[in-house]
């Protein structure tokens, strides 16, 4: 039996109510023109579907897929094995529903979707093939020209949503196809290894959103029959953002309407379910994510400034902590499946992430490199939680994958980096060069070269006399660690990496610099 099939009675079915209720399987009180359900919750309400006697895009009977959609037999078999494989792996811990179901929806009844659907199904069987000589994977260099072909017919067909957008306004129905189209280009890109075409993806997303929200809240929402909810557009796509933030600090200094990291976190006190749960904790991480960058790039100058990041840092300590009991709630009454317990691992490993770089940053910069020895039993604790998400995809078989959502290369990297220890920094070091999982914009075996890189330059800068192979902490002068690597994408399978120490910050000079191709 498929262990992530779900039964037919855990979904209740909803057939009135606002999309997001809908979408939740939750009652809707049906209030006009948003519902007290998702304002009590913090939830944006996206409103009502006008009434219609024909199926919408959204039903499942709409899932069926006509002979005259496809003009040749390579998108047929593309669009199929996203069906089958892709999806499944695309959707990680939390996105099942978006991949399988939603982003389906959209595939059959919009033509440019279903050409990105057929280039992305085409893009992930070119890395399959590439990556891990799975059976049966297309060759690389024709699973790209057809995903070349299928990217340029949907852009083709995306050029008539761009010209009714300028001439009369973005509307709710072709803000979504953009959104969509952006997130699969986005993940096109990615499976490809052309990241910065990936990140201008991202950001180009990100501004047909803030335009389009601006244009909301001064003229109110459109009826649409989209079967993506816009609050789920807008999730998926700030989770990429968040990876762009973490790679390139300095894209924090780029200027928004506001920062896209930031919201509300309400007060939690049971998670429904683990996508509910993910949705939390990565807004929990997002939001200490620009706290640390606020307080780097804007450091406080006064008492009132220094009050204001107190309590902001107060607050999410709050959250972390709310967070972390709903979590514990949640995973006593889940049931137990693989990938369910797999998810409230990464969940936790967030949460653990989260902890550990609040408390650092109540510090100095001067401090925090060397405060990371005091913090070690953390370090250890994402270490052993990421071993058992590694175990566990072991046990399902998956040879390699790319996901969505938060996963663990991210910690990985942040126990390589951060962990003098050597050989907990080589164990997570091993986990990334060993596991071919690329989640989104982190690349497991790019991070490890990068991390390697990191541990070459600190420990030619350690103490004479300390055995590299000792479980002992090997002393590595403050100075001389690496607190941060910048990239610039000089094109788009090119980088310059500038390996930032506490010496060289506080010298005001460029760090080791490195050209790394892929």
């Amino acid at each position: 039996m498929d262990p992530i099939r779900r039964k037919r009675a855990f979904l209740p079915k909803v057939k009135t109510g606002c999309r997001t209720c809908k979408i939740r399987k939750v009652k809707c009180d049906e209030a006009k023109p948003e519902c007290n359900r998702c304002l009590s919750t913090g939830r944006k309400c996206d409103g009502y579907e006008p009434a219609s006697r024909t199926p919408s895009p959204g039903s499942s009977s709409s899932l069926q897929t006509q002979p005259d959609m496809f003009t040749s037999q390579a998108e047929r078999r593309s669009f199929d094995f996203f069906q089958a494989r892709a999806c499944q792996a695309l959707g990680g811990y939390f996105h099942l529903q978006f991949w399988s179901r939603e982003v389906m929806q959209s595939a059959v009844h919009y033509p440019p979707i279903r050409h990105l659907v057929v280039a992305l199904g085409a893009a992930y069987e070119g890395f399959e093939g590439e990556h891990s000589k799975f059976p049966g994977s297309g060759e690389p260099s024709a699973s790209k020209h057809l995903a070349l072909q299928q990217a340029n017919q949907s852009i083709r067909l995306m050029n008539d949503l761009f010209q009714s957008a300028s001439t009369s306004g973005p509307s709710l129905e072709s803000t979504s196809s953009i959104l969509t189209a952006s997130i699969l280009f986005t993940y096109i890109a990615s499976l490809q290894g052309h990241l910065a075409q990936a990140i201008e993806h991202v950001r180009a997303g990100l501004r047909v959103l803030q335009d389009f929200e601006t244009s909301l809240s001064e003229q109110g929402s459109s009826p649409s029959t989209y079967p993506v909810p816009l609050h789920q557009l807008r999730s998926i796509l700030i989770s990429v953002y968040g990876q762009v933030r973490c790679i390139i600090n300095d894209e924090a200094l780029t200027k928004w309407k506001r920062d896209h990291l930031v919201s509300e976190l309400e007060p939690v006190t049971l998670f429904a379910s683990n996508l509910e749960a993910h949705d939390y904790v990565e807004r929990l991480h997002h939001n200490m994510l620009a706290y640390q960058q606020a307080v780097d790039f804007y450091p406080a100058t006064t008492p009132a400034e220094h009050a204001a990041y107190d309590r902001r840092r107060h607050d999410l300590f709050r959250a972390l902590g709310q967070g972390r009991e709903a979590l514990e709630l949640l995973q006593t009454v889940s049931p137990e499946r693989q990938r369910q317990e797999s998810g409230i691992t990464v969940l936790r490993i967030y949460l653990t992430l989260v902890e550990m770089r609040l408390s650092l940053h109540a510090l100095r910069p001067d401090e925090r490199e060397a405060a990371f020895d005091h913090l070690e039993p953390y370090l250890e604790r994402i270490l052993e939680d990421c071993e058992a998400v590694v175990e566990a995809d072991k046990a399902k078989h998956t040879h390699t994958s790319c996901y969505s959502g938060l996963g663990i290369v991210l910690p990985l990297h942040t126990v390589a980096a951060r962990c003098r220890n050597p050989k907990v920094r080589r164990k997570a070091l091993d986990l990334l060069l060993n596991g071919a999982r690329r989640e989104c914009l982190w690349d497991a075996g790019m991070t490890a070269n990068i991390t390697q890189k990191t541990l070459d330059i600190e420990e030619e800068g350690a103490d004479e006399g300390m055995d590299i192979s000792s479980d002992r902490p090997k002393r590595i002068p403050g100075e001389k660690r690496v607190e941060e690597v910048k990239v610039e994408f000089q094109d788009d399978r090119k980088a310059r990496l500038r390996f930032v120490t506490v010496e060289s910050r506080k010298r005001n000079e460029v760090g080791i610099q490195q050209i790394v191709e892929w």
